[in-house]
């Protein structure tokens, strides 16, 4: 019997974790794991919290007061008192495209504050970097969380961070970039303008941001692409996430370019050789207006006709379409798309932010039921800033539902706007089935305690209370964001919660969710993360 006792919580600003190999995971699957000593939020039916649970062949076995000797043959971890909560379930992220960034990025952007936290997280990924390789630092973030300053470092800053790598960061999908000396003399070499502060103008056109992308892209190697996609999901794992509904991407140039042809490639192989650590539950985006009845070369219909609804594994799962079918999505080809999806009994998944948004999709969704039955197929609309009472009702009546993220916490740094939503107290209290995510790794963060955060306290980045009378409590947040999101993919009944049989998913966190104070959820994240009985991630002490 081999016994793991929990460090202190390690910031992952300092450290990008321990990601296990493939062949560690393997042989990890045929001995049991027996946490102890733990406060497990189970989200069972009744809240139940426990301080043991066993693991055995990928799932829960025993969930309850577990003494090591009814498990003699179990690896046993000592929680210290830790909390432990399902594992973590994003409805609707751009996750796929995430992984494909160029060079070693930089996730934990997102938790700085300030310049200075900034150039030391850079100066901290640098220590692993090979001399010479870019760092990049795109999407997700926004200068306004640089608390009282709001812009972007200099390139002199960035000389001083990082001397001996280049580094891009680049802004939402379309910029404007920053980059510094080393970066600067690359990005030149190819067209690229840039000022003598290391700034690069946003847009596409020649020598701005869009086409510094483009040239930063176009050197990725196939190696390149597998490292970067683990390391997407060790990070993805050290917030406690396991399960991600993967919303693609469009067809715009800039860091939202999402092609399908060729953009899977990377993801596929590495689930294939079963090297993923995250379950992906994907939606198939497409934008070709000209949808006929099945029988076309529109990209939906193609689709339709040479995907499997279901085809996958528990790891990696086809779920729905989406969170775009067409491009024209108030007219006649959603209509189309719409129909075509319930005649074929796909899910579906349907951008749609403003009201009048909300009521043009739902009325196709209603044309499309009475074709065909939606019922049981889990359609939703995602976004719904706006959304209201009748339009909820009018969702029910379908079987459908809908996913909300944190698009107000950061707002595109327009912090003061009184733009508030969605509507989370409401959409909670009227039991519509509402999963949660975050729409990352453009506009918004990645970690799934920024949207916690939101939904707890009704805060942005900067404090102001955008959305203070819709908040919802601690306990409904994270229920969102486990059993909430399953509901999506059709996997409310193998993950989610820890109950006996089901898949073992699950984080134990750096502090106690129940008790940090509110504005400390946004630290949190996980020091072990447990994926159908496999430790992904790790900051244990052996």
């Amino acid at each position: 019997m081999s016994i793991f006792t929990v460090s202190r919580f390690v910031s992952v600003m300092c450290c990008i974790g321990f990601s296990l190999s493939s062949n560690t995971l393997l042989a990890q699957d045929t001995q049991p794991i027996l946490l102890v000593n733990g406060n497990i939020i189970t989200l069972d039916s009744e809240n139940t919290v426990v301080n043991s649970v066993l693991i055995e062949d990928g799932r829960f076995v025993s969930v309850g007061d577990i003494s090591p000797a009814t498990a003699p043959d179990a690896q046993v971890i000592d929680l210290n008192g830790r909390t432990v909560v399902p594992g973590l379930v994003d409805s609707h992220m751009h996750f796929v495209r995430g992984t494909l960034r160029p060079g070693h990025d930089l996730r934990t952007v997102e938790s700085t504050r300030s310049i200075d936290e900034l150039l030391q997280a850079i100066s901290l990924r640098a220590v692993g970097v090979p001399d010479g390789e870019l760092i990049s630092i795109v999407g997700g973030w926004d200068p306004v969380q640089f608390l009282g300053e709001n812009r972007f470092p200099t390139l002199i800053e960035l000389d001083g961070a990082a001397p001996d790598h280049p580094v891009y960061m680049h802004l939402r999908a379309n910029g404007p970039g920053v980059t510094n000396s080393t970066g600067k003399a690359l990005l030149e070499a190819e067209g690229i303008a840039v000022a003598t502060d290391g700034m690069i103008t946003m847009g596409r056109g020649p020598g701005n941001a869009i086409a510094a992308w483009d040239v930063l892209k176009a050197s990725q190697t196939e190696a390149d692409l597998r490292r970067g996609a683990t390391e997407f999901m060790s990070h993805a794992n050290s917030l406690g996430l396991t399960t991600i509904i993967d919303a693609a991407g469009t067809n715009r140039p800039g860091a939202q370019l999402f092609e399908s042809d060729k953009d899977y490639k990377t993801i596929y192989q590495l689930w294939r050789e079963n090297q993923t650590s995250v379950r992906l539950r994907l939606m198939y985006m497409s934008w070709d207006d000209n949808v006929g009845d099945g029988s076309g070369d529109s990209e939906i219909e193609q689709r339709v006709r040479n995907s499997v609804m279901g085809f996958g594994d528990d790891m990696l799962r086809v779920v729905a379409l989406g969170e775009h079918t067409v491009s024209n999505n108030k007219g006649a080809p959603f209509i189309a798309a719409t129909a075509l999806a319930a005649r074929n009994g796909w899910s579906l998944q349907q951008h749609s932010s403003s009201s009048e948004e909300n009521l043009a999709h739902l009325a196709a969704f209603e044309q499309a039921n009475e074709i065909a039955s939606i019922g049981d197929l889990r359609w939703s609309l995602t976004h719904v800033h706006q959304i209201t009472p009748d339009i909820i009702s009018r969702l029910q009546s379908l079987g459908a539902g809908v996913t909300v993220q944190d698009h107000r916490y950061l707002n595109r740094g327009n912090v003061d706007s009184k733009l508030a939503g969605p509507p989370l107290r409401m959409l909670v209290d009227s039991g519509l089935p509402v999963g949660a995510g975050t729409d990352s790794t453009n506009a918004q963060p990645m970690s799934p305690w920024y949207s916690i955060y939101y939904m707890v306290s009704g805060k942005n980045v900067v404090g102001n209370p955008v959305n203070a009378d819709q908040k919802i409590n601690r306990i409904e947040a994270l229920r969102l964001y486990t059993l909430g999101s399953a509901w999506f993919s059709r996997d409310e009944s193998t993950i989610g919660s820890i109950e006996v049989g089901k898949l073992a998913d699950l984080a134990v966190l750096s502090d106690n969710y129940f008790e940090v104070p509110e504005d400390e959820i946004i630290d949190l994240s996980s020091v072990l993360t447990i994926l159908g009985g496999r430790i992904v991630y790790t900051e244990l002490d052996d």
